[in-house]
């Protein structure tokens, strides 16, 4: 089990990780209750130098804590029950983002074969630019020990405010607004962390069977393994289901209450398709179709959300690098239509196949932007740089992001030789 993070400050999450059954309107707040008339001085109301207690409205309640930051709630959770079950509830949370800016994660570790292994998490909040080129800061929220991740693209989820990504069989959550990391082991590699905001609860997915398992066995259906979180993140149950036979070639993402992930039939790379998971009900809902271009073997594909929306992020390379993408959207989940749109970039990004440079789409923001970011940092002590395209004015935006181990003292100081695995997402 892999040790708590160096520099975690205790707190917990402002996104629950547990339903919470409550109806905030049918909570009363208790009040002192007023004393018999026993004869001599009355009720406390005609008592002089009593102080009366007036209840806060809930929605007056609301907007005063929405402008606090994560940290300063997760100390009034102490307040009181109310409180607690306030900040805690699906509701206000829904609330407290709605009226926060976009806030971008990054994250990576350090080289395999490198020492001391460690994975640092950063978080920084976005700005609304008209100019072409700005620069945000980012901060370093936590730092995990004895955690490293092999080189490649597609080694991090970012599920509902949290950040996921696997060490092994040992899978790891952080809550970088919180500090909060939450870490337990699961019985296969490969797990993948989704959201039920019916139930307002997490699960995560584990896939049993292996690829060794079908290459002796091609129709071996697949068992897995739900994993339910509970308050604080504890694990609560463990449940098991089968499903068709599949191999998953992509991280998961969790779009109202479902799963998706890319996948292929065993020893046939050349029929792709989704895999569509039912967190709530804990099932595989359908093997979704897709277009020949639109999902491609081995990390060519971005899988996002753009505007509530599954789609497919597939750059055209010309060489090492690409001016020009296609969006693949889901229209219609039920009947499998996707429809396509093509763009061409202003500048063109590197897109090294292997180790090597490359921009890559992990998602959008609030305002539809795609941000492509790199899939490794650029170099010791080199600028960190992103950029955002705007599909509805084609305009792109380049954002440097001052803070991740862009300097010679960060990497001097936590000991960097080479770095992994790089995630960057709003």
């Amino acid at each position: 089990m892999m040790k708590r993070k160096e520099h975690e400050k205790g707190s917990r999450s402002i996104s629950i990780l547990e339903p919470i059954a409550l109806d905030l309107k049918k909570k009363k707040t208790k009040t002192r209750s007023s004393r018999k008339d026993n004869g001599v001085g009355g009720s406390d109301k005609s008592r002089p130098g009593k102080k009366r207690h007036h209840v806060i409205p809930y929605d007056m309640q609301v907007e005063t804590l929405i402008r606090l930051p994560g940290k300063s709630l997760m100390k009034f959770l102490c307040v009181s029950k109310t409180w607690y079950s306030l900040i805690r509830s699906q509701r206000f949370v829904a609330s407290y983002y709605a009226a926060k800016p976009s806030r971008f994660v990054a994250a990576f570790t350090n080289c395999v074969l490198a020492d001391p292994k460690r994975l640092f998490v950063f978080s920084g909040e976005e700005e609304e630019e008209e100019n072409s080129s700005s620069s945000l800061v980012a901060n370093l929220d936590m730092t995990i020990p004895s955690v490293t991740l092999s080189h490649g693209s597609f080694k991090y989820s970012s599920v509902h405010g949290f950040m996921a990504c696997n060490d092994g069989t040992t899978f790891i959550i952080c809550n970088p607004s919180t500090g909060q990391v939450i870490t337990f082991p699961c019985k296969a590699t490969g797990t993948r962390l989704g959201y039920d905001p019916v139930g307002d609860q997490f699960k995560a997915l584990t896939l049993l069977t292996s690829r060794f398992d079908h290459l002796h066995n091609p129709s071996l259906m697949c068992t897995h393994e739900v994993i339910t979180l509970g308050r604080g993140g504890r694990v609560v149950s463990r449940s098991r289901f089968t499903s068709p036979p599949y191999d998953p070639i992509t991280m998961g993402l969790t779009i109202n209450g479902f799963m998706y992930y890319g996948a292929s039939l065993p020893l046939r790379e050349d029929n792709l398709f989704l895999v569509c998971f039912d967190v709530r009900n804990e099932r595989i809902l359908s093997f979704i179709p897709t277009p020949t271009d639109a999902l491609v073997w081995q990390g060519f594909s971005s899988l996002i959300e753009y505007k509530g929306k599954l789609a497919f992020v597939v750059p055209n390379c010309q060489g090492l690098s690409f001016d020009r993408f296609d969006l693949w959207i889901l229209e219609d989940v039920t009947k499998h239509e996707w429809s396509r749109q093509s763009f061409q970039l202003p500048l063109s990004l590197p897109f090294t196949v292997g180790m090597g440079q490359r921009m890559i789409s992990q998602g959008t923001n609030k305002a539809g932007e795609i941000i492509f970011s790199p899939a490794i940092l650029p170099g010791r002590a080199q600028p960190f740089y992103v950029f955002y395209f705007n599909p509805v004015t084609n305009k792109t935006r380049r954002v440097r992001i001052h803070g991740v181990a862009d300097t010679e003292d960060f990497w001097s100081r936590y000991g960097l030789t080479d770095t992994s695995s790089l995630f960057f997402c709003v």
